[in-house]
């Protein structure tokens, strides 16, 4: 733990790691409110039962896709312009998106509003870890994972906040999406102000801790092909883990109540401890990473998950199923973080481009997972599901961690492509 580097931080770099604090706990409350809001938004369009589950499912198959397409499409904007004034378009668009979700009633009005919150939400998502990666390197040290906690704690607060006005509001989501979207963008606003702009960024000589994220063959150049098939299979590895999140989120209640015989408020809690440490984990995430190295940290943390899926599988109680469900949200907490964190560093000058295409292939997980999950169930039985994440999670530990190394550079070839670079 003494590797953490000491380092005088400007009260302007301060205040923009605080404005990216705030962003991802945007992200995420606007996700949760979302999702706490979907059984009386269903309600409102008419599509309750088994009858709505095709036109809802339609969708919110709609927002995964605005949410992989604004990933991608956002990389060449963040390139050219810098992670500042598209972050502040979309943390205004953003909460605004969700309001007239309150109001509509016709499937078609669902469908483009759904698409379009999809849209901003992964064109957010992406430039807010683009900005993590630039205010990481005045911190020479990774600190995404503290980025990633706040998301979880923004989900959780703002989650709270909207199942308590549905409780009050049970046939339109009209109050609940109009106050918490205004509340939003008044966070919006605020943490806007405090970004860092495109030229934000350190000296070359208090940057070398980013040597070991760098290929010698991409300092002072363009996008290579080398570093664009890297990016694809970051990307591949993320989509496994952004996938066996969605197969405890969707089916991990049902899964401990089923398999072990529990009551519904037994395997809730079950969820409820997985979300838990994955907030825990990313607390302590930044520091391990710092002491160990961000790809030591993933391979153990991938090496967790698939100890707890273990667990959960082959224990045959409540007690071991929700003890494997908690070491594997532990084990998953840092790997999204610490990935895209080595993403945005394998290359700065293309950050938004690298960011974007890891966080498209793993947005895709919300469009293929709930389908392969489905198969698995149908064909395979509830007591198989859990292999899936296992399985998954395997082949992120062993393959991750060596996408995320590369040759060091030399320091004489480094201080000539800097000089290059200047020039």
């Amino acid at each position: 733990m003494n590797n953490v580097q000491k380092t005088p931080i400007p009260k302007r770099i301060r205040k923009a790691r605080i404005a990216t604090f705030l962003g991802f706990m945007m992200i995420g409350a606007m996700m949760y409110i979302w999702s706490t809001g979907v059984s009386v938004f269903r309600t409102q369009l008419g599509f309750t039962g088994e009858l709505g589950d095709a036109n809802f499912g339609l969708i919110a198959l709609g927002v995964g896709v605005g949410s992989a397409a604004g990933a991608l499409l956002v990389g060449r904007l963040l390139d050219t312009f810098g992670a500042k004034p598209v972050i502040t378009v979309c943390a205004l668009a953003y909460p605004l998106s969700i309001i007239p979700l309150g109001f509509v009633s016709g499937f078609w009005f669902a469908m483009s509003f759904g698409v379009l919150l999809g849209l901003l939400r992964g064109a957010l998502d992406t430039a807010l870890n683009a900005h993590g990666v630039q205010v990481e390197r005045f911190y020479q040290r990774s600190i995404m994972s503290g980025f990633h906690a706040f998301y979880s704690l923004g989900g959780f607060l703002l989650g709270m906040a909207c199942s308590w006005l549905t409780g009050f509001y049970t046939d339109s989501v009209k109050v609940p999406f109009t106050v918490l979207g205004i509340a939003m963008l008044i966070v919006g606003c605020i943490f806007s102000r405090w970004l860092l702009g495109k030229h934000d960024v350190p000296d070359a000589s208090s940057d070398d801790w980013q040597s070991d994220a760098q290929s010698a063959d991409e300092i002072g150049k363009g996008p290579s092909t080398k570093t664009l098939l890297v990016m694809i299979a970051l990307g591949a590895l993320l989509l496994g883990s952004m996938m066996g999140e969605n197969a405890i989120a969707d089916w991990g209640q049902e899964y401990i109540r089923r398999q072990f015989s529990t009551s519904t408020s037994t395997a809730g809690m079950a969820v409820s401890i997985f979300v838990g440490a994955a907030f825990i984990g990313r607390l302590f995430g930044d520091r391990l990473a710092a002491a160990f190295g961000n790809a030591q940290v993933v391979f153990a943390c991938g090496t967790v998950c698939v100890l707890g899926m273990t667990i959960t599988i082959v224990g045959g109680t409540a007690v071991t199923g929700i003890l494997g469900f908690a070491l594997f949200g532990l084990g998953l907490s840092c790997i999204a973080p610490l990935m895209i964190s080595a993403a945005g560093r394998r290359d700065p000058q293309h950050a938004g481009r690298n960011i974007g295409i890891v966080n498209c292939i793993g947005f895709s997980g919300m469009l293929v997972g709930p389908a392969a999950i489905t198969v698995i169930v149908s064909h395979f039985g509830l007591d198989s599901l859990m292999f899936f994440p296992l399985i998954m999670l395997g082949l992120l530990a062993t393959f991750g961690p060596l996408l995320m190394k590369a040759p060091k550079i030399d320091k004489r070839e480094k201080q000539s492509a800097t000089a290059n670079t200047s020039a």
